[in-house]
């Protein structure tokens, strides 16, 4: 199994994972989840990893509209973090560079706030 799905299995926040799609070979791989979130968010994880590079992106949303996604894609170069940032709705800000421990992290944090 890989880390990314353990750790998604293992977390208090998903209620679901809906979909597994991946493929490996040596220090390649390629990785695609849906998952459904206690408080109904959907969370897409996409990450490509070679030995050169990693790229990612954490997409979550409610129905059609995004909540945030982080990603690395190698755009807007004016963030000082570029290539890695976040979109919250039309916004772009500054992000460090994530992993999907931290993006359960910030996640549930957003949960427990929307909660209170």
């Amino acid at each position: 199994m890989h880390k990314t799905v353990k750790i998604l299995k293992e977390s208090n926040i998903v209620k679901s994972i809906i979909s597994i799609d991946s493929d490996a070979y040596g220090d390649y791989y390629r990785l695609k989840i849906q998952a459904r979130l206690i408080n109904g968010w959907k969370l897409n994880v996409w990450e490509h990893a070679t030995p050169v590079f990693i790229r990612y992106a954490y997409h979550i949303s409610k129905g059609s509209e995004l909540i945030i996604r982080w990603d690395n894609a190698p755009h807007h170069k004016q963030i000082k973090t570029f290539p890695h940032h976040k979109h919250v709705g039309e916004t772009i800000l500054e992000s460090n560079e994530m992993e999907i421990k931290v993006i359960l992290r910030e996640l549930e944090k957003m949960i427990n706030d929307d909660i209170s």
